[in-house]
């Protein structure tokens, strides 16, 4: 395996798999209000980055794809089942790191439902801080450890003015290099039916590219708004 492909395994891919299992995590309220034998289904709407914004940006589209998350609870007595699709727009930028080519930046635009049933909302992530996205999202796995907040920032995602918390973390992004990255973690957005969370990261010592990242974060679309 390339370092580069090992880079994409072990830091992007995760990164978003993490986002989209730490988004709904805790649907278990909401069973007290469904009703009936059939499995209640519940799915996002795609949030992304337009073209025009990648190709401006150098970032490229890594994957686009749903991810499906289903859990089973006991209500009453009877077991439930809640499918919940979430939908991850992942992209990624070559950079050089330690003389070595890498595609160590990421970008991930994760939207998942807001699970509205009579006025009230029950995925917990449009509650969760920027730090908590952060912890939920690394603590799932190893390759990135020392999660440290280093202050925040204030950007428009969806047209809406949103916290971004900036952490800096150690985090292997190609087999045997391991470097201190920067992460731009936004508050969820609730977008119509959904919430929207944006993640972006590079290497510290490319600094330049946080400007990229606020671009991005700037341009996000999601198919459900308004």
């Amino acid at each position: 395996m390339s370092r580069e492909a090992h880079g994409r395994r072990a830091f992007m891919r995760r990164t978003g798999a993490a986002l989209a299992l730490g988004g709904i995590g805790a649907t278990g309220g909401c069973l007290g209000v469904i009703t009936g034998s059939e499995p209640a289904e519940f799915s996002a709407n795609l949030a992304s980055v337009p073209d025009s914004t990648l190709e401006s940006t150098g970032f490229e589209e890594y994957r686009v794809e749903p991810l499906e998350i289903t859990r089973e609870f006991e209500v009453a007595g009877q077991t439930r089942e809640v499918v919940v699709t979430n939908q991850l727009a992942q992209y990624d930028k070559a950079a050089e790191v330690f003389g070595e080519r890498l595609r160590a930046s990421l970008f991930v635009a994760l939207s998942t439902p807001a699970v509205e049933i009579a006025g009230r909302t029950f995925n917990p992530v449009g509650d969760l801080s920027t730090r908590e996205l952060a912890q939920r999202m690394l603590t799932r796995y190893d390759d990135v450890q020392n999660l440290s907040q280093e202050g925040e920032d204030t950007v428009p995602v969806l047209g809406t003015d949103t916290t971004v918390g900036l952490f800096t973390a150690d985090a292997t992004v190609a087999q045997n290099v391991t470097t201190e990255v920067t992460l731009h973690v936004a508050e969820a957005v609730r977008s119509g039916p959904d919430f929207v969370v944006a993640v972006g990261a590079y290497p510290s010592m490319l600094s330049d590219q946080g400007d990229d990242v606020r671009t991005m974060l700037r341009a996000v679309d999601h198919d459900g708004g308004g």
